[in-house]
């Protein structure tokens, strides 16, 4: 468990020689895009409403 913590590299588990599990490195979950921005953004304005002038998206 020392060395898989010290390299980071995953480690085969066998048994009579066959593989029978995968010790790896454990690895915190990210955070979310939105959680990574969070305070970052500023939102002005109304972006609800509709807006006054027409407008045709290409497609």
């Amino acid at each position: 468990m020392d060395e898989v913590a010290r390299t980071g590299d995953s480690l085969v588990i066998t048994k009579n020689g066959k593989p029978v599990a995968v010790l790896s490195p454990y690895a915190k979950k990210r955070a979310s895009l939105p959680a990574l921005h969070r305070g970052s953004v500023e939102v002005l304005g109304d972006i609800v409403s509709p807006i006054d002038e027409p407008w045709e998206a290409d497609s």
